[in-house]
């Protein structure tokens, strides 16, 4: 009997600790854990090999940066005391603010310096980093509200280690130069989850973390020039727009960060004393590539750059002392991408080069200006305008060239029929300074006379002098029919031994 109440009592015991233990697996308590808390407002990062961005994100959490509280530990403050504020329950140096509508309801309150501050649900039109509060304060967020704009600057001797100005609608930062450029011990600041196109700098000594994902009005075209300098949350997750021009509209496609990023392979492949930056991102192939833009202008070349970055686009080698273009197009890959080409202001004496290469059947622009053209072979140009006419822009003015015949019966009118991709198909000129559009057929299609100039009249004689023999023999003939008399020579002529054969 003893036996079985045991066994009862240790069954009904096993069972109460089986129910408590599943029952806080499944409903685990809605309480972050103090840990948890430290972290909840910590990024993500996608790469965990990227030591430095790791290492940063370490530090932020273990040095308590952008604290933050949940809507429901918001205090129970009277709606006419100035300070719209309270200490945090468990966290030292923490101050919960909610639905602030004037900064004056925050900066009237007793925070003492080096403290952390979580201002959830403020609507404002203007936040002020100016203000003096904020100077002073290790942690500032500012998120779940509505705040339109943030203006002023953030002192030099400021504490301001992290900011998190997250989900506020904010469409501009008005000082970006300065705003946050001056802060020394700056780390973190989350801008994600607003309307922002524009960016603000920061110090680059600080290798301080940004986030700015899910600002979806984001331009990717001031980013690419500080893409090296700042380190991103999650460059994969984060998208900027990047607009592009086509024949007859205008249109703005989402652009992964990362892929920005590559811009900085630019700068290790472009020529010496070129300047290399990205010109546009397209797919090639079904891969976004981004595409590069050489500027080798003005720089006394005498030849071609001889190897360009990966995927050049446009290159520029006017206000040069270039005489041949060589055969770069059809030899060097790094050529092979090349659609615009601005070499005005050279000697280029030839543009035969071009024949049968990539460029001249992808090309958009060809810029030969102030060159020493002696031809311009409109046969290799007509092909191209005829396949694809559409964006095709060519210029040849202040070029002179070698004018015969031809120039006034062909090329005089291949140039009006093609003006509306040869804008400047009003100053080619010939040696003489004279414009090619200008010239007579009927001045330059004149030969040097010779001798077969005359060659109709001895034809014209001969048939005459035929003419005038058959008269005469044909006369004779009548005579001697009816008056038996032969002409006055058959009379003079000596006889000859076969004059016999003819007598009866």
């Amino acid at each position: 009997m003893h036996q079985f109440l045991k066994f009862i009592i240790v069954t009904i015991i096993s069972s109460l600790l089986f129910t408590l233990i599943t029952t806080e697996e499944i409903f685990p308590s809605n309480q972050p854990t103090e840990n948890e808390r430290k972290s909840l407002d910590s990024p993500s990062v996608e790469n965990p090999t990227e030591n430095s961005t790791v290492a940063s994100l370490a530090n932020a959490t273990e040095n308590k940066l952008c604290l933050s509280a949940y809507p429901e530990e918001c205090p129970l403050i009277e709606k006419n005391n100035t300070c719209q504020c309270a200490k945090h329950k468990t966290i030292p140096a923490f101050w919960v603010c909610c639905n602030i509508t004037d900064m004056s309801l925050v900066s009237s309150c007793n925070i003492q310096s080096n403290s952390s501050i979580h201002i959830i649900n403020a609507t404002l039109n203007k936040l002020n980093i100016s203000n003096s509060l904020f100077q002073m304060l290790n942690s500032i967020s500012i998120t779940d509200g509505n705040v339109k704009s943030i203006v002023g600057s953030m002192s030099l001797f400021a504490y301001l280690k992290c900011l998190n100005v997250s989900n506020n609608n904010i469409t501009e930062i008005h000082d970006k130069e300065t705003a946050f450029a001056k802060l020394q011990k700056f780390q973190y600041i989350d801008l994600s989850h607003n309307n922002l196109s524009l960016i603000p700098k920061l110090r680059a000594e600080n290798n301080a973390l940004m986030d700015i994902r899910n600002n979806l009005v984001l331009l990717c075209s001031p980013l690419m020039n500080i893409i090296g300098t700042i380190k991103l949350i999650e460059p994969n997750n984060t998208f900027c727009m990047y607009n592009q021009s086509y024949y007859w509209f205008n249109a703005s496609s989402p652009i992964r960060i990362s892929d920005l990023e590559r811009t900085a392979e630019l700068k290790k492949e472009c020529p010496k004393n070129c300047t290399c930056s990205p010109d546009s991102m397209n797919f090639d192939k079904s891969i976004l590539v981004l595409f590069a833009k050489v500027d080798c202008s003005g720089l006394n070349l005498t030849e071609l750059p001889p190897v360009l970055p990966k995927n050049t686009q446009t290159l520029n080698i006017s206000f040069n002392s270039i005489t041949a273009l060589g055969d770069y197009f059809h030899t060097e890959p790094s050529y092979s991408k090349i659609i615009r080409l601005i070499a005005n202001d050279n000697q280029i004496s030839s543009i035969y080069e071009l024949e049968g290469t990539d460029f001249l059947r992808d090309c958009q622009k060809l810029d030969m200006r102030n060159n020493a053209l002696q031809k311009i072979p409109e046969y290799i140009l007509t092909n191209t305008l005829d396949n694809n006419p559409n964006g095709r822009e060519f210029k040849f003015g202040g070029n002179q060239l070698e004018c015969d015949c031809d120039s006034a019966k062909v090329f005089k009118l291949w140039l009006l029929a093609r003006k509306r991709h040869i804008p400047d198909y009003e100053n080619i000129l010939c040696l003489d300074s004279k414009r090619i559009i200008d010239l007579q057929e009927k001045n330059l299609c004149q030969s040097p006379h010779d001798w077969t100039d005359y060659i109709y009249y001895v034809i014209a004689a001969e048939v005459l002098l035929l003419m005038s023999l058959i008269m005469k023999v044909s006369y004779d003939y009548w005579v001697f029919k009816t008056s038996g008399y032969l002409p006055w020579p058959a009379n003079k002529m000596p006889k000859l031994p076969c004059d016999w054969l003819c007598e009866s």
